[in-house]
């Protein structure tokens, strides 16, 4: 019954909205060619992108999770473009599967969304040259509280006034002597500590608490322990953090953007620091919407007798300028730079884990993945990385919601740049959009950036044939050389067109470093000696990781 209402609501829907579309799609297309997308993750603002974007069609493949779709009915995927197969047995050390058996008998698609429920090595494992898909290998040390704390800690003790915007982090029981000591010397120094404990692998806040006792603390349990900031920045007494976005569309080089809008998240009750009598109250101490959404005094907007639960950074910004006079340019500036040196944290084991994954993709560019950086401030204005979401909520469940998570999944998408797929072949595929989510593209591609899509496919082909052609005949000394130059024009060519493409979303580009308008060439230059320094610790202590391993 169920499935047929749905489908009911389908046509309707499509009726209604299915010749605007069409007629979209039709307009954008240049050569009759658009990027034919599938999606598994059930997030409305995927599905809000592609029709912002005018795409090819969106599909759902199928899932085994519950379907939490917001809006109209989409039925599954046909068994013709995606099917499912069995698990494939992972290696324990390195968690890549024993046998290369891909989630996906894969068709003919040229991008995919999909969340964490997939197994995610496994599709990977299968896609085309051609293809693209939202997550990127690697990208687990930085997106677990465990592994975040154990990579920020460690780079944090080799260059400790570089990397000192991560509370420390003590990950049990790993840690468990350590913790211990640091405890106790606090407390012969009669100074008291407060502790926020997480779980090792929660979301959503769930699992979390806090204490001054330590004795309350079991060291042999995974979890994660940290300082707590127990003086921080306030705005109408409440506590607050910012959900930044960054997107990182290539492992080597490694290319970060971070989008030029957010959203401010705060507490429903004033803040008081924590002591006996409210060290429980979660919805003064924590920010997570999960928390205090079923709060009574939750409020998506201000109605003049309460402020709104949250706000965009804009909004922020424009509040500290005027009330606080507050440098939120030099804020901004520390915020992307954290959210760097934090990828950098990471980038040796990102790259090893692509390049043995796709040993002859030559332009690094198969995998993006957006994330939600958690950043909170004390009451200095100094900025700290508290938590990074591998899933960052892309729910809309306010007019904010809809205005900037559209937004930011859209420019995703087109900075992502898919190649076309002949409209013909997708005649019988969904378009259908619910119209109270219809939004506006303002800042449409011009047709001339199909050109660089030629450009790749071109290039792909090229690689590819010559290199089969020329392996045989040359030596290996040359034919190194050559392939290195092949690489180098791959690259090229793919930094072309996110560079071309950049200007048409809200993302900026923060690594590599762009020398700013008002920046002199003298601090620039600073700016890119710190970050060689950090890049290159980062590789020395991952290669001493892996002597130690091998």
């Amino acid at each position: 019954a169920k499935e047929a209402i749905g489908n009911s609501m389908y046509k309707a829907v499509e009726e209604v909205e299915g010749a605007k579309i069409k007629k979209k799609i039709n307009k954008n297309a240049e050569g009759k060619q658009l990027p034919c997308m599938i999606y598994s993750c059930k997030c409305i603002a995927i599905n809000v992108a592609v029709q912002r974007l005018g795409w090819v069609h969106l599909q759902r493949i199928k899932s085994n999770i519950p379907d939490m779709m917001i809006g109209p009915y989409i039925p599954p995927c046909p068994r013709g473009l995606s099917e499912w197969r069995p698990k494939a047995k992972r290696n324990k050390t390195t968690g890549l599967p024993i046998r290369s058996i891909p989630s996906h008998q894969f068709k003919d698609w040229t991008i995919c969304w999909v969340d964490l429920h997939e197994q995610t090595d496994d599709v990977l494992m299968g896609l085309r040259p051609y293809q693209k898909i939202n997550k990127t290998p690697g990208l687990c040390e930085l997106v677990r509280k465990k592994r975040l704390g154990v990579n920020l800690t460690r780079m944090s003790k080799h260059l400790p006034k570089i990397y000192n915007f991560h509370p420390k982090t003590w990950v049990l029981p790993r840690d468990a002597d350590e913790f211990m000591l640091d405890m106790l010397l606090r407390e012969k120094e009669g100074k008291s500590q407060t502790l926020i404990i997480k779980p090792v692998s929660g979301a959503r806040g769930q699992g979390i608490w806090i204490t001054k006792d330590i004795r309350k603390i079991d060291v042999q349990a995974s979890q994660v322990v940290q300082t707590y900031l127990n003086s921080p920045y306030l705005i109408h007494g409440r506590k607050f953090d910012m959900r930044v976005y960054a997107l990182v569309t290539n492992n080597e080089p490694m290319r970060v953007y971070v989008y030029r809008e957010g959203i401010a998240r705060f507490a429903t009750e004033k803040y008081i620091p924590a002591n006996e009598s409210n060290i429980d109250n979660l919805y003064s101490h924590l920010t997570n919407y999960s928390i205090n959404k079923y709060h009574k005094d939750f409020s998506h907007s201000s109605d003049g007798k309460k402020p709104a639960s949250k706000w965009t950074l804009t909004k922020l910004f424009e509040y500290m300028r005027a009330e606080r006079k507050a440098d939120t340019q030099a804020l901004w500036e520390r915020v992307k730079d954290i959210i760097v040196k934090t990828f950098i944290s990471v980038h040796p084991t990102m790259k090893n884990r692509y390049s043995r994954l796709f040993p002859r993709d030559y332009a690094g560019g198969l995998c993006f993945e957006l994330v939600g950086f958690d950043v909170m401030l004390d009451s200095s204005m100094n900025a700290y990385v508290l938590e990074v979401n591998r899933n960052p909520s892309l729910n809309m469940d306010s007019p904010l919601d809809q205005a900037l998570k559209g937004g930011v999944t859209a420019d995703t998408l087109r900075l992502a740049n898919p190649l076309p797929y002949p409209l013909s072949k997708t005649k019988d595929l969904n378009m259908a959009v619910g119209p109270r989510y219809n939004q506006k593209d303002e800042k449409p591609v011009p047709k001339t950036s199909q050109k660089l899509h030629n450009k790749m496919y071109l290039s792909w082909e090229e690689i590819r044939e010559e290199e089969r052609k020329t392996s045989a005949s040359m030596k290996p000394a040359d034919y190194n050389k050559w392939l290195e130059k092949r690489k180098a024009d791959a690259i090229k060519l793919r930094e072309e067109a996110e560079d071309f493409l950049a200007p048409y979303t809200n993302f900026e580009r923060v690594f590599p470093p762009m020398r700013k308008q008002s920046e002199a060439e003298s601090d620039f230059k600073t700016r890119q000696l710190e970050l060689k320094k950090c890049l290159d610790t980062a590789k020395k202590l991952w290669e001493d990781d892996t002597k130690i391993v091998i």
